[in-house]
């Protein structure tokens, strides 16, 4: 495309850009009018509308303006258009003129090849003038002739090389030599006997150069013709190049308004979209006014409801307290009839261990056991399986085996947490467990008011003077070895040899740290200690509140025996509180999905066996880690700890022994290499992926983790646990409900 049309298309591009422009914004203005809201702070501006279509208007004709002058213009490109119209009807003129200079040059070439061969006749001549030098006084002329012949032929060399450099002075010399070639005729003619042998060769050279002239003069003619043409063409190129400058000028002058009406078109372009954003914001406001409208109507409404729940509870409330109030009359009554009784039995005095304790010395466990039984692990886990089958609960061996393994780390992690919906089996298991391995059973429903450890193990009665024990203290009071050292004068039936199962039944209906916590931290401390020493054992035992004591008296303790484990089953709904991290690595956390297929259970209320589990037996089936082995789970364990570290979610050492303990715990790992990569599944189930919750997956740092992370579950070729893993990272915070195992 040339200059001029692409000047052509943008003149009219630009044009039509701001003619549609123009349009849009009208358009828009327009628009804009129909919805701007009545308000009196409008006023104003519905006030300059008017001043600013004015603008826009002449903005409009200064465009129709530019448009004629632009038809001027183009006019005045029509001479340009005829000079390019008239090079496309004769494409084929400079390839003429190239052609025909192309031919002069190859007339060059011919005009030297002519002049070699007169030198070959030169020579020749020559060879005749010496032969002839032999005759008479004529050939002797015609040798002086022949001389002045070659005279003549030196002078048409030069003519031939003055040629080369003008080609007008050809004429000339062709006349020149055609005369000395006639006169040289008149001269051979008189020798024409003596040179018959000549003749042909003269003729030949003579008709080869009067064609080289002929061919000449038409080459000659041809380079004027082609010279005149070129001149011709030269002088209109050149009127053409003024005129096309003169264009050029002009264009650039309009281009100059343009640019002028561009400017104006972009300042009321701007002066539009600041009414534009005028109306945006009213808009914005009405809309926002009209949302605080909606949302004091929906506050009210609320409020209503409120108040007539409140005047509802206001009622409950009064009906209460007037309940309340008989109660209060009544414990005042009791209160002064405990006074009267009080004094008269000698006011304030000390406590009477014997009968304050009472109550702990009632007994708590129910299963009753007749002997001891001697079964090996392997043994006790296969009657585990076949006691599920008959009470017709259905747990997968990997749950089975991870509850069991949980249980022996207890020396680590004193508590196993069976955590999932509610219904899915959790307080069963541990009681079938217990029934099938011959172990004592107490459950525990926590609830939601629970506070401190009182609730766990009692509080003493001031008014009554006597220790109010739960059945919790009561067992732990009969399954430890040192209660007759610990409680000395309360009767309390032993268990030390048997094993105790006990169970805190939704343990997280109240918030496990205020009233566990210390509780588990004493379970933790018994690790490594010396319980056989009463001082370090009252370290980690439970003091049991029994009022003002006598002179001379020590303090009752509790101690929590190693032949107590400890489960706890939690829901996870919207009306529990969530394990803390603290909890966390103390504990083994199993979690229960939705079952894939509904069976109904069996209840059976008694144990199945009346021998129990000595636990000495126990401690022979529990390990713990001595430092060597599970160099694999050790490297992989430092790995994962690294990268937990980039998203600070790191796991301590505490964490790293009980990995290890639980996976020297779980059965057969020494021997069965996929027995030991489940057992490294469960603990990464367990201990690590918890860590991870509420990541948000879609950060870099988060995303590099977890994928790290997901090659090593990979390496463990547990499919179940892959699909958790997957399933937790894909919503936008990371999310962990276990593992539902088949």
């Amino acid at each position: 495309m040339s200059d001029t049309q692409l000047i052509q298309w943008s003149l009219w591009g630009l044009s039509l850009l701001a003619g549609v422009g123009a349009i849009l914004a009208l358009f828009k203005l327009r628009f804009a009018e129909r919805f701007l809201p009545q308000w009196n702070q409008l006023k104003e501006l519905d006030a300059t509308l008017p001043a600013r279509r004015e603008e826009l208007r002449q903005a409009t004709e200064a465009i129709e303006r530019s448009r004629a002058e632009f038809g001027q213009l183009e006019a005045t490109h029509g001479h340009l258009r005829i000079l390019k119209e008239w090079q496309d009807a004769n494409p084929e003129a400079p390839a003429r003129i190239q052609q025909m200079m192309i031919d002069l040059e190859r007339c060059k070439s011919e005009l030297a090849a002519v002049q070699q061969k007169l030198a070959q006749d030169e020579q020749r001549l020559n060879e005749v003038t010496q032969e002839t030098n032999r005759l008479n006084l004529e050939k002797a002329q015609l040798t002086q002739d022949t001389g002045t012949l070659r005279d003549q032929l030196a002078g048409l060399h030069k003519q031939k090389a003055e040629l080369e450099m003008a080609l007008r002075d050809l004429d000339d010399q062709r006349r020149q030599s055609e005369t000395k070639l006639s006169t040289l005729k008149e001269q051979v003619a008189a020798t024409d006997a003596e040179l018959t042998r000549l003749r042909p060769e003269l003729d030949r050279v003579l008709r080869e150069k009067r064609e080289a002239t002929v061919e000449r003069d038409q080459l000659v003619a041809g380079r004027d013709a082609a010279k005149s043409e070129l001149a011709l063409l030269t002088t209109r190129v050149e009127a053409t190049n003024q005129e096309l400058k003169q264009l050029r000028d002009s264009a650039d002058a309009k281009s100059k308004e343009k640019r002028q009406l561009e400017d104006e078109v972009s300042a009321l372009t701007r002066k539009r979209d600041s009414i534009a954003g005028d109306c945006l914001k009213a808009e914005e406001e009405l809309r926002k006014v009209k949302t605080q409208l909606d949302q004091v109507s929906r506050e009210r409404q609320t409020a209503i409801a409120e108040r007539d729940k409140a005047n509802l509870e206001f009622t409950k409330l009064n009906a209460e307290v007037e309940g309340l109030k008989i109660q209060r009359d009544d414990y005042v009554k009791r209160i002064e009839e405990l006074r009267k009784d009080y004094a008269r039995s000698g006011g304030v005095g000390d406590t009477d261990i014997g009968k304050a304790l009472e109550d702990l010395s009632q007994p708590a466990l129910k299963f009753d056991f007749n002997r001891s039984a001697n079964l090996d692990e392997s043994a006790a886990l296969q009657h585990l399986a076949e006691h599920l089958r008959n009470k017709g609960l259905h747990y997968p061996e990997r749950v089975q085996l991870a509850f069991h393994t949980s249980l022996k780390a207890a020396h680590i992690n004193p508590l196993v947490v069976l955590a999932g919906v509610s219904g899915t089996g959790k307080s069963a298991l541990p009681m079938a467990y217990a029934e099938a391995l011959g172990m004592n059973f107490l459950s525990l429903a926590v609830q939601p008011g629970w506070s401190g450890p009182q609730d766990l193990l009692g509080f003493y009665n001031y008014l009554e003077r006597k220790y109010k024990a739960t059945e919790m203290a009561r067992a732990l009071a009969q399954m430890s070895r040192f209660s007759a050292e610990d409680l000395p004068g309360l009767a309390v039936q032993p268990r030390k040899e048997q094993m105790l199962l006990l169970l805190l039944d939704e343990m997280n209906l109240a918030r496990i740290e205020y009233y566990f916590s210390d509780f588990l931290s004493r379970l933790e401390q018994r690790r490594g200690r010396n319980i056989q020493d009463a001082q370090r054992r009252r370290e980690v035992s439970l003091l049991v509140d029994a009022g003002s004591l006598p002179a001379g008296e020590l303090p009752r303790f509790i101690f929590p025996d190693l032949n107590v484990l400890f489960v706890g089953t939690m829901n996870e709904d919207e009306s529990t509180q969530s394990l803390s991290d603290k909890v966390i690595d103390r504990a083994n956390v199993l979690r229960f999905g939705a079952p894939k297929e509904l069976m109904a259970a069996h209840a059976t209320p008694d144990a199945p066996t009346k021998e129990f589990l000595p636990h000495a037996k126990w401690e022979q089936w529990t390990k713990s880690f001595d430092g060597t082995g599970f160099d694999d789970e050790r490297k992989a364990l430092t790995q994962i700890n690294q990268t937990l570290d980039t998203v600070n979610r790191p796991f301590g050492f505490r964490v790293y022994r009980a990995i290890l303990d639980y996976i020297a715990n779980y059965p057969n790992t020494n021997t069965d290499a996929a027995r030991r990569r489940n057992a490294f599944a469960d603990q990464i189930e367990q201990k690590i992926i918890p860590k991870l919750r509420g990541l948000d997956t879609q950060d870099d740092t988060t995303t590099k983790c977890l994928d790290q992370l997901g090659q090593v579950i990979n390496g463990l070729q547990d499919a179940e646990l892959t699909e958790a893993f997957n399933r937790a990272r894909a919503p936008h915070l990371f999310e962990w409900f276990g593992v539902k195992r088949s």
